[in-house]
Formats: C-alpha cells, structure tokens, sequence
C-alpha cells in the first residue's frame, strides 16, 4: 500500500486525536483532545510535522494500528479481525 492510499483511509473523524491512557495493558480513551486539534474542522493543526510539535503524537502505520488505539470502527483497523478497541475511561475504570 502506497503512502497516498494509506492517507485516504482516514475519514477525518478526529477520535484518534483524544487523549488515551494505557493503564495495566488496557487502552483507555479520554474526552480530552490533544491541543493541536481544531475542534471546529477536525484537523490537526500542524499533521505534517505532528510527531515533532506534538510530543507523544506518532504516525499511524500498519504495525501501530494494532496496538489498540484506535475506535474500532476505524479504517485502519476494520479489516484486523482480532482488535481491541479503547474503551472510555470514566471513574468506574479506577
């Protein structure tokens, strides 16, 4: 898969932009959205150099999608048939 092709399977939904905390080997995410992300076109502020003004930003590739990370109706991870999505962190988690 080309670099293109990997870029047009995002649909822009953000969701991968909101904090995640690993806790115990469970990924949880939050409702608090990374700094970088405007809120109103859901767009990352600086995505062509992210991983370097965003500390802890990485760029997903198809090794890291597996991870857990992401929503699982994600594209990138729609056609792994073993993931784990994130589940939302609230004070029952604790």
């Amino acid at each position: 898969m080309t670099h293109e092709e990997w870029e047009t399977k995002c649909k822009c939904c953000a969701r991968c932009c909101y904090e995640k905390i690993d806790f115990e080997g469970e990924v949880y995410f939050t409702d608090t959205p990374c700094e970088k992300l405007d809120l109103e076109t859901l767009r990352c502020t600086v995505y062509a150099d992210r991983d370097i003004r965003r500390p802890g930003c990485v760029r997903l590739t198809p090794e890291l999608v597996t991870k857990g990370f992401l929503p699982g109706d994600c594209p990138y991870v729609e056609n792994i048939s073993d993931y784990v999505a994130p589940v939302p962190f609230d004070e029952t988690n604790r």
